[in-house]
């Protein structure tokens, strides 16, 4: 793909591309997509065009795309299997020992195999009363009735774990747990492996979509209007109109806004290095500032901590990015607003900053296309790249986006 065809990516399109894309190049140099994301100079090398195409259009860099788009990311851990029979339990450990020790998977991957199989496990006992999920395998004559109580285990699964709510979350489950059994059957320690063709008894083959949608402006809109709290209208502010994720609105401090810039820019907020994971340490406010000033008025005639959403009660002295969510879609349930017939999230407001983004730098690049071919250039991007500093193309961008956000924020 050109970096031509690139720009005319939105976000969806770029979490599309990695999906469908970049994932199977992934595994075919032996990753683990479900758990693993691409080094920097891995995707680089493979994709450099849509790497600049991520910090051109949407200022993200690959770890914090990574992060936008939801790659699962696995804390450590060592839960036992003490439960199970102690055939089975050391069966289990091979394995795990087996892809850590002589394939080199990396400790996030061994953390997700762990968990998938200690919960697989677990649900199998209650369901089927025993701790030995071996002997079944040792007899072909069994094979039918050992599919069927592996079928019955996953329908518990997907009824009992908050990780199965999506096509692509159940083949993972159901992939990883088969590895394992793919295992026992390489090592003679299983005559079959019962776990074949599950997908499709359960519906599950089709191709996941990974279109995950935005807030559009009528919907956002609505949630400012719905916020009547001058708390949650900053947030909705934060999330929509700033692209903040709920972490960084959570824990956002008063020194952290610059408001007055006496050479007419934009007032901003500024992350200190590494604040926000390899993404840009400024983010222009562009929207939202009288909602802003009015929160810094109201808190300043208490004893203020300089957290823009304080919490005397929390240790960090301001409230969790969870709080932030459930106010966020609190504020949906009032304004009684839903994406694909859910409750949208926060994340959904950063997806409608970002598409919005995209839509403004487009328009400018369009406004350049004249220009372009007077240049006897291939695109107008050329002409934004080539003949205008960054800090000119920057400012193009920003207006536009400006006049994107103009009234959406209006009390």
């Amino acid at each position: 793909m050109t970096e031509t065809l690139y720009s005319t990516m939105d976000l969806s399109d770029c979490e599309s591309f990695y999906h469908e894309t970049v994932v199977p190049m992934m595994e075919n140099d032996d990753f683990d997509p479900t758990v693993e994301t691409p080094s920097y100079a891995w995707i680089n090398r493979q994709f450099p065009g849509f790497v600049k195409h991520l910090q051109r259009q949407f200022d993200l860099s690959p770890a914090q795309f990574y992060d936008e788009i939801g790659v699962p990311k696995v804390e450590r851990s060592r839960a036992s299997f003490d439960f199970l029979s102690d055939n089975t339990r050391r069966a289990i450990e091979n394995y795990l020992d087996e892809l850590e020790t002589r394939r080199g998977r990396a400790e996030a991957t061994i953390d997700t195999r762990r968990s998938i199989l200690r919960r697989y496990a677990k649900v199998y006992t209650n369901i089927h009363y025993t701790k030995d999920l071996l002997a079944p395998l040792e007899n072909p004559d069994e094979r039918v009735a050992e599919m069927e109580r592996v079928a019955t285990t996953f329908d518990a699964l997907d009824q009992l774990d908050d990780a199965l709510t999506t096509l692509a979350s159940r083949r993972k489950y159901v992939q990883d747990t088969r590895q394992f059994y793919k295992h026992l059957v390489m090592f003679g320690d299983a005559e079959y492996n019962p776990l074949a063709d599950l997908e499709i008894r359960f519906g599950w083959d089709e191709t996941p979509s990974w279109d995950n949608k935005a807030l559009d402006r009528d919907a956002v809109q609505r949630l400012y209007t719905a916020a009547t709290d001058l708390r949650d209208r900053f947030i909705v502010i934060a999330c929509c109109g700033w692209g903040l994720r709920p972490s960084e609105v959570a824990s956002l401090h008063i020194r952290q806004l610059n408001l007055e810039q006496e050479d007419g820019s934009h007032p901003y907020i500024e992350f200190d290095e590494g604040e926000r994971k390899n993404g840009p340490g400024t983010v222009a406010l562009l929207t939202g500032l009288e909602t802003v000033e009015r929160r810094i008025e109201t808190l300043s005639d208490t004893d203020w901590s300089g957290y823009l959403l304080p919490s005397p009660a929390s240790e960090s002295g301001h409230l969790t990015a969870e709080t932030v969510r459930r106010r966020f879609k609190s504020v949906a349930e009032t304004a009684n607003v839903t994406v694909d017939g859910e409750r949208p999230t926060p994340k959904t407001g950063r997806r409608f900053w970002y598409t919005a983004y995209g839509a403004a730098v487009r328009r400018v690049a369009e406004r350049f296309e004249d220009v372009a071919a007077e240049q006897g250039s291939a695109s107008a991007q050329v002409v934004l790249d080539n003949y205008l500093s960054e800090s000119e193309a920057r400012s193009h961008r920003r207006a536009e986006m400006r006049e994107t956000l103009a009234g959406l924020f209006d009390s």
